[in-house]
């Protein structure tokens, strides 16, 4: 890291607190949202703007609207409000140009001098219904014209109801200040920037933050501007330089290189139940190729549910023990790290391959025997959770690490697994839908390996769509599979039981109702790990018949009993997402079904959007129509591909975008590898930040 006050995200890096309105109880709110840095306020976009441009006529408002009145004030009054008299109502009468009147009416305003009268005013607010019904405006924001014309746009934040619009407004004024008007937060080096001709990030801030009178608004709240490009662009190199470094860095690793011998990989093969796919064997020759090479392996598999991704790692994990190396499997629960240790003791043990799972359930005893085994060398496989990587844990010769459904580590629990052993191989796996295209342009620093095929046998998933007027219908297709003793899922969009829509509602109202009798469990990520856990394992072993779950069932374990799912208000998620939850099911020799309830409303993208879903069955068609049905920038910024530490991922327009950042990266390094020059000061802010955040896909430690 450089120096204090020696690059522009230095400057930036002072906290919110020191702004004047800003107290502890604020800065805890603002931390709460991850503004903490003046930074991190400035990179805190708006959501939408008000147009001050435009005039509204008081006699034209009704209740609903969003109104700008240009006029004067008239009779301001106060005064403490019936049964609440620690609050106030201030009231007003505002007569526009035209001479037309309405109510104004404030709550808890220190003091009704602030509201002058006679005075050329402009405000802006939400109109109510007011006594007898007529028009009012409620709390509006007002502008004095006598001193000057207002903003022409104001933005307009997401934010807590602690912090006012005016408060953070003078937060993102002081980091602009401390910013000057000659240094830029860029990531992208000056010189790269000049070439290029790029407009430079603080410009693209502060048409955001402070839109030109000429600005169009819709552009703004879309996203479609050059200023929302320069900021894509910018976030995007910093990303490619981390991972650009990353790969270069692996390349010059060495790796646990493996010998001819093929004696357990090769047994593996001859002995599955099941021919493997072209696309598993394809798999399999390019990991045996750089396993096979001094170098450190660092690849990504996709492979959609059901495409065989077990099978493929079990290959490599043999091939490691074939000469003399270790292999560490790092999953996400303890229930998916249990399932691919019994897929391990079904095909692999026989051979006389040595297994073990830990997880934080072994203890004692059990737990000292097998810490033992591991540095020994006396087991050659371990699966487990993040109980891999805590203290104590230690491998004799470890050769391969692979962590299944990556994108739920963060960058430093890789790093800790691959820390077991310096020479370890890594092999990252995936379920998410990443066009093949998107993977190779987005993760630099990786190979790809893709599984488009499914095995033969796998029952096929029927998908369809239904509006919530007909759900009765969709519940009685659940009740008829659950009386023949299989289970279903129902996934809603929402936790909160004020929802009609919420995990608690709908579990309430199925029992009550079209699956009264049965077993409903809930499960949502606001649980304990061990709740979840507790709760999956009820469905799987079968104490439960329906589970009703948010989207933390995307990722899950086999339940070959579960043959339909619902998803309820399906409008609402990205079709990689559905996707995956329709994964959920079609896991045994039933027929089954996927049901997609719609909202009334839904737009007729949302429509086209599910119906791609219901004609196209396999993750690589689905993850196609995705990426041309939305560019990449709303695969990345709906974090469909992982947790990706991007915040502006989804203004990119096209994929072109990231491969000419991509290039940028790879330029930059050629110039300076080490990103050690004082040109690359803000780059090194900038990666150190995403660091932060945690990558999902690549190790960047």
């Amino acid at each position: 890291m450089t120096a204090p006050g020696s690059c522009a995200g230095d400057r930036l890096a002072g906290d919110v607190a020191e702004t004047h309105g800003i107290g502890p109880k604020r800065s805890e709110i603002l931390r709460a949202r991850n503004i903490i840095t003046f930074a991190d306020a400035l990179l805190h976009l708006p959501r939408r703007y008000l147009d001050l441009r435009q005039r509204d006529h008081v006699a034209n408002l009704r209740p609903g609207d969003f109104a700008v009145v240009e006029g004067e004030l008239e009779k301001v009054t106060g005064r403490p409000m019936r049964r609440m008299r620690w609050r106030s109502m201030t009231t007003a009468v505002l007569k526009d140009a035209r001479g037309d009147r309405m109510q104004v009416t404030w709550f808890n305003l220190r003091g009704e001098g602030r509201m002058p009268t006679g005075v050329p005013l402009l405000l802006s607010g939400s109109v109510s219904a007011g006594r007898g019904g007529k028009a009012e405006l409620v709390h509006p924001e007002v502008y004095r014209l006598d001193g000057g014309a207002p903003p022409p746009i104001r933005p307009i934040y997401g934010l807590p109801p602690e912090v006012s619009q005016r408060v953070f407004a003078s937060i993102v004024a002081l980091a602009f200040a401390r910013l000057g008007n000659q240094d830029d937060p860029s990531a992208i080096p000056s010189e790269l920037r000049e070439d290029l001709r790029l407009m430079s990030v603080r410009a693209g801030l502060r048409y955001l933050h402070q839109p030109p009178g000429d600005a169009d608004v819709a552009r703004l709240e879309t996203g479609e501007t050059a200023a929302h490009e320069a900021l894509a662009l910018d976030e995007m190199f910093a990303f490619q330089l981390a991972l650009a470094r990353e790969r270069a860095l692996v390349q010059r690793r060495s790796g646990a290189m493996l010998d001819d011998d093929a004696r357990f990989s090769s047994a593996l093969i001859s002995r599955l139940p099941f021919a493997l796919t072209g696309a598993q064997r394809r798999a399999i020759e390019e990991i045996g190729a750089d396993l096979a090479r001094p170098s450190q392996m660092n690849r990504l598999l996709i492979g959609d549910v059901g495409s065989g991704k077990t099978v493929v790692a079990l290959w490599a994990a043999l091939r490691a023990a074939d000469s003399g190396w270790q292999t560490a499997v790092m999953a996400p629960t303890e229930l998916l790290a249990e399932q691919h240790f019994e897929s391990f003791n079904r095909l692999c043990a026989p051979l006389g391959v040595t297994g073990a799972m830990l997880t934080a359930k072994v203890t004692g005893a059990e737990r000292s025997r097998l810490l033992r085994g591991l540095a020994r060398g006396e087991i050659a496989v371990v699966f487990g959770t993040h109980a891999l990587i805590q203290r104590g844990v230690r491998l004799h010769r470890l050769g391969l690490a692979v962590i299944d459904e990556q994108h739920r580590f963060g960058v430093f629990d890789r790093a800790r697994l691959i820390g077991l052993g310096s020479q370890a191989n890594v092999l990252l796996m995936t379920a998410t839908p990443i066009p093949r295209s998107l993977a190779l342009t987005l993760f630099r620093n990786l190979e790809v390996s893709v599984l488009d095929e499914m095995p033969p046998g796998r029952t096929p998933v029927a998908t369809t769509i239904s509006p919530e007027s007909r759900i009765g219908e969709v519940d009685a297709l659940v009740r008829a599979e659950v009386e023949q003793g299989r289970r279903a899922y129902y996934v809603v969009p929402v936790i909160d039981d004020q929802d009609a829509n919420s995990v608690a509602a709908r579990a309430r109202l199925l029992s009550e109702g079209a699956l009264r009798g049965f077993r409903i469990g809930t499960l949502h990520g606001r649980m304990q790990a061990a709740a979840k856990e507790h709760v999956m394992r009820e469905f799987r072993d079968g104490a439960l018949d329906v589970l009703v779950a948010t989207t933390v069932v995307e990722v899950g374990i086999d339940v070959p009993e579960a043959t339909i799912i619902v998803v309820v208000a399906a409008e609402r998620y990205g079709l990689a997402q559905l996707h995956q939850l329709r994964g959920r099911v079609g896991r045994g020799a039933n027929p089954s079904r996927c049901c997609l309830v719609v909202s009334p409303g839904s737009s007729a993208q949302a429509m086209a959007r599910l119906d791609l879903l219901a004609r196209n069955p396999g993750g690589a068609e689905v993850a196609q129509a995705d990426l041309a049905l939305r560019g990449p920038g709303d695969l990345l910024g709906t974090r469909q591909s992982g947790t990706l530490p991007l915040r502006f991922a989804r203004f990119i327009r096209s994929a072109d975008l990231i491969e000419r950042a991509g290039d940028m990266a790879e330029e930059w390094l050629r110039r300076d590898p080490e990103l050690a020059s004082p040109a690359s000061a803000n780059a090194r802010v900038a990666i150190s930040r995403m660091l932060d955040w945690g990558f999902s896909l690549g190790d960047v430690g």
